[in-house]
Parts: structure tokens; C-alpha cells; sequence
């Protein structure tokens, strides 16, 4: 079943989900408080992306069929604190030895292109379904859309729509109590692998819960439409 989005985007999916393919993404981000120690966010807060991690779900075989994934190096403050290193486990060394933001942008619209999910020029014909699933709403209402400005970009329509999977799961089980990736695991009898805050393994098991709902007959649709 295609989206009504453009009459020309093929349908390919056999198993009744509204989009041909979903990029999964988990973000890592560091954030230098304005006040240390404060529990309460601030607008003065410095938030970037430092880990940019995609694995691409396709909706016919339920099945991963790319992955992109690249560490970031911040350019507003340089250097990471030590709570996101104790926390995501990515180092000083990882990030200076990475791209800017700019470049891996550039990247991955490069890679929604290859797999024609998206197209940089006006011709938008053969393009194939699809939306972006989370955990959370914040990597696409709140991280990209910051990482987007600081960086230069214009926010792209592509990024509007997505699907939130916690509140999508609670939806399906309402009695269960969720409060985050973790928890959707263990009811669904799903083993965590990998480091949890990871990106690129957050982004693997998130991607497994969403194969989980696929395989017992559950609709990935949309959870978060941007306000026009």
C-alpha cells in the first residue's frame, strides 16, 4: 500500500505497510550545559551530533538492507566532556578524526539518493517510499533541526514525518509500561546487543523492534507530522 505523497512512487512492499522502506536512526549527541550540573536544559545549551548512524528497513523482505554510519566531529566546542564519553563510549580521538557535520550531511542525502528515496534534483519520479523511525521524537523535532541550522542547512520536507516507536509500541500494547528502547526489548523477548547508547547499535536493536512489529502483523505508520 503506497503513500498518497506522489503518484509517482512505486509500491513494492507485500506486507501491507505504508511505506516501501524506513531509516531507522538513533543519534549521539554531546551537550555542554550552559549551567553544569543544572538538571533543567537551557537555551544556552551546545548541543551537537557527534555519532550519524542510518540502517535502512525494507518493508517487503523486513529485511536491512544498508547501513550508514559515521562518527561526527563537533565544531562549536571541540572537545567532548567526560559524561557523553562516559556515556556513548566514543572518545576525543574518534571525533577529531572525523568529518564535519557539513560532510556527512552531504553524505547521507547521498545515500537516500542512491537508494531513491529522495531526489536532489526536480525530478521526483521513481522514487520509493519512506519515513525515518526513532526512539523518542527528539533526533528528528529537535537534534537534526538544531545540527541543521548551526550547520548552514535549510530544514528539508524529507525530515517532517516520522515515526516515533515507543509511542507507536504503547499504542499496540497499551498496558505496557515503556519508558524506552530497553523496555521494548524485553517485552518483546528481544535481546539488547551491542552497548546501549551506542548510535550505530541503539540504531540495530531499535530497527529489531520494528522488525518484531512487522512479523506480528503490526502498521508502522506515522506518529509525528511536522505543522506546516
Amino acid at each position: 500500500m503506497a503513500t498518497n505523497f506522489d503518484s509517482n512512487v512505486l509500491t513494492m512492499n507485500g506486507v501491507a505497510q505504508p511505506f516501501d522502506y524506513y531509516c531507522v536512526l538513533d543519534f549521539e549527541a554531546v551537550c555542554h550545559q550552559a549551567y553544569p550540573g543544572s538538571k533543567r536544559f537551557s537555551p544556552n545549551d551546545i548541543w551537537e551530533i557527534i555519532e550519524f548512524p542510518i540502517c535502512l528497513l525494507e518493508a517487503k523482505t523486513n529485511r536491512i538492507i544498508d547501513i550508514y554510519h559515521s562518527y561526527v566531529r563537533p565544531t562549536i566546542q571541540s572537545r567532548l566532556n567526560d559524561i557523553c564519553i562516559g556515556i556513548t563510549g566514543i572518545t576525543q580521538d574518534i571525533v577529531d578524526n572525523s568529518p564535519t557535520f557539513d560532510i556527512v550531511w552531504n553524505d547521507v542525502q547521498k545515500f537516500l539518493v542512491k537508494h531513491s528515496l529522495i531526489s536532489l534534483t526536480e525530478n521526483k519520479s521513481n522514487l520509493y517510499s519512506f519515513t525515518w523511525i526513532t526512539c523518542g521524537n527528539w533526533d528528528l523535532k529537535t537534534m537534526l533541526p538544531l545540527q541543521l541550522k548551526q550547520s548552514g542547512f535549510d530544514r528539508p520536507t524529507f525530515i517532517n514525518n516520522f515515526i516515533n516507536l515507543k509511542d507507536l509500541y504503547m499504542e499496540y500494547y497499551p498496558s505496557s509500561r515503556i519508558r524506552g528502547m530497553k523496555d521494548m526489548l524485553k517485552k518483546s523477548n528481544l535481546i539488547l546487543e551491542g552497548k546501549h547508547h551506542s548510535g550505530i547499535d541503539d540504531t540495530k536493536n531499535i530497527t529489531k523492534i520494528a522488525q518484531w512489529l512487522i512479523q506480528n502483523n503490526k502498521i508502522l505508520k506515522l506518529t509525528y507530522r511536522a505543522i506546516k
